[in-house]
């Protein structure tokens, strides 16, 4: 879901301008769909067209950089193919090691192309399967757009696996050779006689690979008296000092330039400073990737690489003016010798060609620095990118001088912009403070994609950054405020959406407007609520009254989808997700070992997952990896026949999911889906779903790495259903409901409290007019009763619910009743029986003697070490706080209450975050069991006019209540962010992950804490056009102008402490 969110992240920051336009096609898309039935046909043809003009954009980005690897590749293989290199037959180790320098440069390449070719052809398939979704699906004009789509990533995939096996074929030969090459290397150079016909040649290269640089003179000096030699002589100088150059033999490379090229008129041109340039800089920076040991001969040379640098300057100032083109000529690629300088950080090459060029004309180094290659990167493009703060800084200088004051040109000015965004995108420092420090560099610039520096910085929630921007903006009232072209976010806007307070912070004090409006009408503080950011939304003051059917009330109605395939009846399912579903859990889902030394000879294609269970006969899902999109709300669900014997399989494979599953399978992981409450206990399980299994190497048996994943079993119910219940109508109006009956008990002593969860608290909030809400739960003897807190306190210690039987718990509320002991909770039980107790009996009058409210000092005394009453001071229903009733069950209400009175019943099954405060084990009744028996005495109750609900905070529940039962309508309950944070569940952390959530397993509404309503009353539009209902609970809601503020934004359900007091402010 959150794809197009973090888009930015996956992508290669230098190559940001050439990836599909994500973002503006999804909106495009949006448009569509949104749009009439007129306008509905006009929009799609806009999308297709600006899609197909996206993905031949794309295609030529990839070819042309694909090219360039190609370029590399044949030139490596060249090099090593003794037909097209006769030099290569007796070549060095240390030339050989820097051959396998050459090609990790190129598997690094190739790796980052790789990745550029899967966030797009992903982003590409995207927004086809949003298209799937539509009418256009059965268009001829849709099947030819995808029949195109299909053949060009058959054809790109096809060409980019031959691409691997090419390099992986390079690198394997340049490790066998090398290895064999290290033990021979000086018996091979000590031979005169070779297979080459000319000797003299031959002994020629001996000489180069030896760095027997006065053999070579000598050599050289015979074979000019020679004079069948004479017209290929120039080029064979050439070639020698290129294959000097890739012996490391520094000595004859001396010669060679200095006195041989001179003497023999070979001229010194691009390609051979270039070379210089490319083996000095592979050499530093593959140096240790590449450990194993030369020869003692080639080990010298090894120890003079870093005299190459100054070779190289010894070498430009024997150019003379007539030969230019050698630092002015670019290559095949575009490139100059300084670009190479630049791209491998030779601070003294780039000073070297930039000094000389000078001398020649002063506009040379601007044009030399700004020039761009085939890929329109400039050396200052590489000099920043590859973190060469030194070379840089150089180059800003040589520009800002080659103006004369005048500031830079607009050519250089967007590339400098550019390069700043870039620079924030990589999190380089240096290069943030050295770009933004300059006068030319103006933060108010635009990247190519229409975003400013201040935006980019305030997206990813660099404080540091930002504050330098908005210091070094000399123009920040004009250019705070400027959105990016897609939806229209402002730096503040965007700060808000990623919940960056720090950021936010400085920009309020900075004076941005917190009152723009998005492209789509929304204001800052909406989007900061949507996602749970209640704490920064609340630092936010829209001063401008708001249009309360535009922004989030203005997007159109969607009905909550259904599933594409409904769940077989009668089966079990296993609910499954990868990774954990709790924030603050930093486990990744999946984890990979880093590669082994030798396995890194190999390049693959990638990796891909496949998911499977048995005893079900369903297929097995597979996805690439990594994710990239966010997978909570899209669960694997595997239907299971035999759950005892199911087991869940793991495979990982080289390649693209999308493939054949030819490429092979590296390991896999297996295990049991069965309960792991067998050792909990009968009827017992963790609360802690999240499981991880070793993923075991194919051939060794060996951990390659492990999965990380989180599991549910869903249990059919063993039940006939009822007939359909009476449905709740939102039509009907706004339903206000009483919170735990009458309201929940807090410490306020302001006015009148009964009980909560109480049979003469819910009748007294129905005599007002409410529905009903009430908290059930179930003890260890399976009875679902009537209790909202996790654990019970009265008898001086936390015991969760679900460890009490019925008796027990019941015997907490007698000795607070008048009829039983205060004085100790040994009293004798009641010779009532607990089964009779709906019979009407006269309570005794309580009569307030000092014995009684001894009694009443004597149970807070108790309790006051118990987390409730630590933290509350006080515990719901306890008499001298509270008109104290009996506690009751399910089964009470629902034959006691008249059938008048709606139920909204909550199912309060444990969370994690309740046994961590209490300092108890996480273990709960089994899930399954916990539903079944509350859903049991539901259907034993027919109920033909009463109007129920069930809600739940744990997702969990609402799953397995939905796929269960269609009875009734479930709806989810979330604090949505509201601090302080208690609850880490993923699925719960903000409005709109809940409403994610609901569509995803077809619930029929949210209740959501009041405080983001409240402040952002255009959201309750926003879940309502989700085609879901829209509730609210808080003590917000116990304020009237809080309850007319969500009533007159539409909103269904309020739930409310202060029945009286709402129900008279509502009318």
């Amino acid at each position: 879901m959150r794809f197009g969110l973090l888009y930015h992240q996956f992508q290669v920051p230098e190559w940001a301008n050439s990836y599909v336009p994500y973002p503006s096609l999804k909106r495009l898309f949006n448009e569509a769909v949104t749009t009439d039935c007129v306008e509905k046909r006009h929009g799609f043809a806009e999308l297709y067209t600006t899609l197909n003009n996206d993905i031949d954009s794309f295609c030529r980005a990839f070819i042309e950089k694909y090219n360039i690897l190609k370029y590399w590749r044949e030139e490596l293989a060249n090099r090593l193919n003794p037909k097209q290199n006769a030099a290569s037959r007796s070549v060095s180790c240390y030339g050989l090691e820097c051959n396998l320098k050459a090609a990790l440069e190129l598997r690094k390449d190739s790796e980052k192309l790789q990745w550029y070719y899967r966030v797009n052809k992903e982003a590409i398939e995207k927004i086809h399967s949003k298209l799937e979704r539509t009418h256009c699906s059965t268009e001829q004009f849709h099947r030819d757009h995808n029949t195109k789509w299909i053949e060009l990533v058959t054809h790109y995939d096809t060409l980019w696996l031959k691409h691997i096996e090419d390099l992986n074929e390079l690198m394997v030969s340049i490790v066998k050779t090398r290895s064999e090459t290290k033990s021979s290397c000086l018996e091979k150079t000590c031979k005169t006689e070779t297979c080459l016909t000319d000797k003299a040649l031959d002994k020629m290269h001996h000489a180069v690979m030896d760095d027997r640089f006065k053999e070579l003179s000598i050599l050289l000096q015979e074979a000019a008296e020679d004079m069948t030699m004479v017209s290929q002589f120039g080029k064979i100088i050439y070639d020698l000092a290129k294959w000097s150059l890739a012996c490391g033999s520094r000595q004859c490379t001396n010669i060679l330039i200095s006195d041989a090229f001179s003497m023999y008129g070979t001229v010194l041109d691009n390609g051979l400073l270039s070379e210089m340039i490319i083996i000095s800089g592979r050499n530093s920076i593959f140096e240790e990737q590449v450990n194993q040991g030369v020869c003692d001969q080639c080990a010298s040379k090894k120890n003079r690489d870093g005299e190459r640098e100054s070779l190289f300057s010894y070498a430009i100032n024997q150019i003379r003016p007539n030969e230019q083109d050698a630092l002015l000529r670019t290559d095949d690629l575009g490139r100059l010798p300084l670009h190479y300088g630049a791209l491998y950080g030779s601070q003294s090459v780039c000073e070297s060609i930039l000094e000389l060029s000078l001398k020649w004309n002063q506009s040379y180094p601007r044009l030399l620095i700004l020039s761009q290659d085939s890929q329109n990167f400039t050396p200052l493009h590489y000099a920043v990118i590859n973190k060469h703060r030194a070379i840089v800084h150089k180059f800003l200088v040589t520009l800002e001088s080659t103006e004369h004051g005048k500031g830079l040109a607009d050519d250089g000015l967007a590339i400098i912009n550019e390069l700043l965004c870039v620079a924030i995108k990589l999190e380089l420092d240096e290069m943030v403070h050295l770009l933004s420090r300059y006068a030319f560099c103006h933060q108010s610039g635009q990247s190519s994609r229409g975003e400013t520096a201040l935006y980019i910085a305030a997206r990813a929630g660099h404080e540091k950054y930002v504050k330098l921007l908005l210091e070094d903006d000399k123009d920040i009232e004009n250019t705070i405020n400027i959105p990016e072209p897609v939806y229209g976010w402002t730096p503040l806007i965007v700060a808000c959406v990623r919940g960056h307070q720090g950021v936010v912070d400085m920009l309020l004090l900075a004076g941005a407007a917190q009152e723009m409006h998005d492209h789509f009408g929304w204001i800052a503080r909406e989007h900061a609520a949507l996602r749970g950011h209640l704490a920064l939304a609340q630092k936010l003051d829209s001063k401008a009254a708001e249009d309360p059917s535009g922004g989030p009330a203005g997007l159109l109605r969607k009905t909550a989808p259904r599933n594409s395939a409904p769940l077989q009846a009668g089966c079990h399912h296993a609910v499954i997700n990868l990774g954990v579903l709790r924030n603050g859990k930093h486990v990744k889902a999946i984890e990979l070992r880093e590669p082994y030394p030798e396995e890194l000879v190999h390049m693959n294609s990638g990796y891909s997952i496949e998911i499977s269970v048995s005893e079900g006969g369903s297929t097995g899902r597979r996805l690439q990896l990594p994710v990239l999109q966010d997978m909570i709300n899209e669960p694997f669900v595997f239907p299971i026949k035999n759950p005892d014997r199911a087991l869940v399989a793991f495979k990982i494979y080289h390649g693209d999911y999308m493939q054949e599953r030819g490429h092979g399978l590296l390991g896999s992981g297996t295990a049991f889906l069965r309960d792991l409450g067998h050792c909990l206990g009968e009827n017992r399980e963790g609360l802690i779903r999240e499981r991880t299994i070793p993923i075991l190497e194919k051939n060794t048996l060996n951990t390659m790495g492990s999965i990380t994943f989180t599991l549910i079993m869903v249990k059919p119910i063993a039940q006939e259903l009822p007939l359909p219940a009476n449905p709740f109508a939102p039509q009907t109006g706004l339903q206000l409901v009483g919170h735990r009956g009458l309201g929940q008990n807090t410490a306020s002593r302001n006015y009148l409290q009964l009980g909560e969860n109480t049979v003469e608290s819910f009748l007294s909030a129905a005599k007002q007019g409410a529905t009903i809400v009430e908290d059930v739960q179930l003890t260890r003897d399976l009875v679902p009763i009537i209790y909202h807190d996790f654990s019970l306190s009265e008898s001086g210690t936390d015991i969760p619910i679900h460890d009490l039987s019925f008796q027990q718990f019941m015997h907490a509320s007698y000795i607070q009743s008048p009829q039983g002991a205060p004085m100790t909770l040994h009293g004798k039980w009641p010779i009532q029986s607990l089964s009779n107790r709906t019979q009407k009996t006269k309570p005794r009058s309580r009569s307030l003697t000092r014995k009684y409210e001894r009694g009443t000092g004597e149970i807070r005394d108790r309790m006051k070490y118990t987390v409730d009453f630590i933290n509350k001071g006080f515990k719901p229903n306890t008499r001298g706080d509270f008109i104290q009733g009996s506690f009751t069950t399910l089964e009470e209400l629902l034959e006691q209450l008249p059938d008048t009175i709606g139920f909204n019943i909550e199912i309060k099954y444990p969370r994690i975050h309740e046994a961590e405060e209490a300092g108890v084990a996480p273990v709960a009744i089994e899930i399954n069991t916990f539903i079944d028996e509350i859903l049991k005495k539901l259907f034993s109750h027919p109920q033909k006019k009463r109007t129920i609900i069930l809600s739940s905070f744990t997702p969990e529940v609402c799953i397995l209540l939905s796929i269960k039962q269609p009875i009734y309508p479930v709806m989810f309950i979330t604090n949505a962010g509201k601090p302080p944070v208690t609850d880490f569940e993923m699925r719960a952390s903000s409005l709109q992950s809940a409403v994610r959530f609901a569509k995803r397993w077809n619930l029929s509404g949210i209740v959501f804490a009041s405080e983001a309503l409240v402040m952002c009353p255009r959201l309750i539009r926003y879940v309502q056009r989700s085609g879901l209902l829209c509730g609210s609970y808080g003590s917000q809601n116990n304020i009237p102008e809080n309850a007319k503020v969500q009533a007159a934004a539409g909103i269904d359900i309020i739930m409310a402490d202060r029945i009286g007091l709402i129900a008279k402010a509502l009318g």
